[in-house]
Order: structure tokens, then sequence, then C-alpha cells
């Protein structure tokens, strides 16, 4: 019935259709039905289609095409895998690179301006706060008495007030009494800095190694 309404039914066959229509009053009206079907269908408009219609389906055609040809053998599949990865990688390290870069640098020109003054050696008769944030204990004057012994590596402990509150040998190992004694003489006479934090003198320790140079004349 569609052949035959749309006209390209051969003629041999068409006219047994006709005269079957002729006589059959179904079929009759399934060939007007037809005939009203395709002529409402002429009769509707022509929908364009969207104007980015064309240039997604080429995206996508190339997409194909590519990916095809990605996967032609295992060296294009390593390529494609090679690629990829490199994309992912500059992808994540784009956002964080250039800000960790730049705190890096501003973090290490801070550093750079205030590590001079991170050790500074304060004067006890100044009342100003020093700019350094800790400072060691300092031998401000040695005692001229010394003792006979052996070179021996001291721990001390300052106080606050620049006082000798205790030592100890590190090698305490074959000092004698008389060699602590002169050692305690030794520290007791001498005069030291205090160590400092936050510009306030506290107690602290400190190794100091005492070394016996022999001169002979």
């Amino acid at each position: 019935m569609w052949d035959l309404a749309d006209g390209t039914l051969p003629e041999a066959a068409g006219t047994q259709v006709a005269e079957h229509i002729a006589d059959c009053r179904d079929c009759a009206l399934h060939q007007l039905e037809a005939k009203s079907l395709r002529t409402g269908l002429k009769s509707l408009g022509t929908r364009q289609a969207p104007s980015m219609m064309t240039t997604r389906l080429r995206v996508l055609a190339s997409k194909e095409l590519r990916r095809s040809e990605n996967r032609r053998d295992w060296r294009s599949r390593a390529r494609e895998i090679g690629w990829r990865l490199a994309l992912v990688v500059d992808h994540l390290l784009k956002p964080f690179a250039v800000p960790a870069m730049g705190g890096l640098l501003t973090s290490s020109l801070c550093f750079g301006m205030i590590v001079g003054t991170l050790h500074v050696r304060p004067g006890l008769e100044s009342e100003d706060v020093p700019v350094g944030l800790y400072t060691e204990v300092m031998i401000d004057e040695m005692t001229p008495f010394s003792f006979h012994g052996r070179d021996v590596m001291l721990q001390v402990t300052v106080d606050s007030l620049g006082n000798v509150a205790d030592f100890e040998v590190m090698q305490a190992e074959g000092s004698s009494v008389d060699e602590m004694r002169d050692i305690g003489n030794f520290l007791m006479f001498s005069t030291f800095t205090p160590a400092t934090r936050f510009g306030q003198r506290v107690s602290s320790k400190r190794l100091f190694a005492i070394r016996h140079v022999s001169i002979k004349g």
C-alpha cells in the first residue's frame, strides 16, 4: 500500500493491487489511510538541526577516529597511556606548583631577612629586649687560676643569674677527687653570661672543652 501510494510500485504489480482494491473494501480503506497519512507527513514543516550539532558530530567523529588509531597496536596503546598520564600529572601539579613555589620563595626571603638576628649575645647591662629568640651560655671571663690534669669535656649548668649551678665530667672515669675539686674551683671563679629565651634569662646547660697546652722553652 505504501509503495502504491508513493508511486514506486512496478506497473504490473500496481495493476494487480488496483484490481484487488476495487473488489476489497478493507484494502480500499487501508489505501485511503495510507494516502492521508502520506499527505499529512508531506505537509509537516522541515525542522532545522541546531547549529552546534554539526560541530559536535565532527568532534565526536574525530575522537572516535583518534581512539581507533590509538588502539591499532601495542605501541599506539602505550603512547596513549603515556600521554594521558602526562596530562593528569600536568593538571594536578599546575594548581599547586605556582602557589607552593611562591610560598617557598616568600618563606626563604623572610627567613633570610631575620636569620642574622636569631643568635645575638645581649649585654647584661642593657635593659633592651634582644631580637634573638634564643642565645646560649657564654663565657665572659675565665679565672686566671688553672688546674693540672688531662683534657676534659664538661657539661656546665648555669642559672639565670650567670652562676654555675652544677657541672658534670663527660668522661668521668679515672677522675680523682683532687681533679674534680680543681675543676669546680676553676668554674666557680669564672664568670658566665646566662642563656636567654625570648629576651628572658634562663637556666641552661652547655658543653665546654678544657684543653691543656704544653709549652717548652
